[in-house]
């Protein structure tokens, strides 16, 4: 069982920026000192609830911060870069951390970013995938070509190549059945938030790329599966209740404002038929069961009972816990980690050793 510390930059709207990153560096070197596994940064462009242009940049000076902790992107966006400069910097930033990188990736949900790139977003799906037979190549290939629908070249060799071979992880962050399904066909892992969908969503497809993984003859403890969820930790459930609670709704407040077919953000023409008709009904649903949409705060005895009851709908092997909540405070921050990591983790992975037995 792993433990990582996952940051998603809501707060990068409401405070100065050199703040936002020097508190988040600060609870990133303090994660290493507790123990945390991982720690995992985003890509998102221009709008809350979520800023951050290039995370492999984040994660080369994470790495030079840190000795110990394994990080990861949540993810990269494959169509918005050429797979070949993708590749570079992964793999120069896996040499720097010496083998601590995963990369994990995405295809892209939100309309103004392929319009700002001028990328047709219905074709995001094709370059995503191959982006990735271009960066799994580069990783592993001296010298090779390529001549594909979207990128053509000859005789290139990437430098440097990762310390991991073939290559750092690969992971695929999923809300799409589309997604579990080809994912669990090619057995590679994937990322599953509860910050964006909910339990049911998160369970229904974790059970399609089950099926798509047996298949491929896998289990599901064969394969690293992070699930992202919001955890705030504090001595009294009423206190976390009272921090987390606002912050929580703050978050879904923006994502409803924030997704797809809300009012001025228009819909994808095709391929995210997943997301809600009515955007603005995820807030009133997380409002409703904020469990369900992922908000776990309380005492450590009660997030821990929240965790596990996550554990039982929906498998998974690796934690990524986003503690950075909305507007909460960076020493509340800190102290939520402190908690968790002293009074929730080791239980955590006590559990997730007789399970694996």
């Amino acid at each position: 069982m792993k433990i990582g510390l996952m940051f998603l930059f809501s707060d990068l709207g409401n405070l100065p920026q050199e703040q936002v990153f020097s508190e988040l560096l600060e609870e990133i070197d303090y994660a290493e000192e507790l123990g945390f596994d991982s720690v995992w940064v985003p890509e998102h462009h221009y709008a809350t609830p979520g800023i951050i242009g290039n995370p492999l940049l984040l994660a080369t000076a994470i790495s030079q911060r840190t000795s110990r902790i394994n990080i990861g992107t949540a993810a990269v966006v494959l169509p918005f870069q050429h797979p070949l400069r993708i590749a570079e910097d992964a793999a120069m930033v896996d040499v720097l951390s010496n083998g601590r990188f995963s990369l994990g990736v995405g295809r892209g949900w939100q309309v103004p970013e392929f319009e700002a790139f001028q990328i047709d977003q219905t074709k995001s799906k094709a370059m995503f995938m191959e982006s990735l037979e271009i960066i799994k190549r580069a990783w592993t290939e001296d010298v090779f070509s390529h001549d594909g629908e979207f990128w053509s070249f000859k005789d290139v060799s990437v430098f440097p190549k990762p310390v991991q071979k073939p290559g750092p992880p690969l992971y695929w962050t999923v809300v799409t059945p589309a997604s579990y399904e080809v994912a669990g066909s090619l057995g590679d892992p994937i990322i599953r938030s509860l910050n964006f969908v909910s339990i049911d969503t998160v369970e229904a497809g974790t059970k399609l790329y089950e099926e798509q993984l047996r298949k491929a003859g896998k289990q599901l403890s064969d394969v690293d599966m992070p699930l992202t969820v919001k955890i705030h930790v504090a001595e009294t459930d009423e206190e976390a209740e009272r921090d987390a609670a606002p912050n929580a709704q703050w978050f879904f407040n923006a994502l409803s404002a924030f997704l797809p077919g809300a009012p001025g953000r228009p819909m994808p023409a095709s391929g995210y038929e997943q997301y809600p008709d009515d955007p603005g009904a995820v807030a009133g649903a997380a409002a409703a069961d904020p469990w369900a949409w992922g908000a776990c705060y309380g005492s450590p005895e009660t997030v821990l009972k929240s965790m596990q009851a996550y554990s039982e709908r929906v498998f998974t092997n690796h934690w990524m816990t986003w503690m950075r909540i909305g507007e909460l405070p960076h020493d509340k921050v800190m102290r939520s980690m402190e908690l968790f990591a002293k009074e929730v983790m080791p239980r955590l992975k006590a559990q997730g050793q007789v399970l694996t037995a």
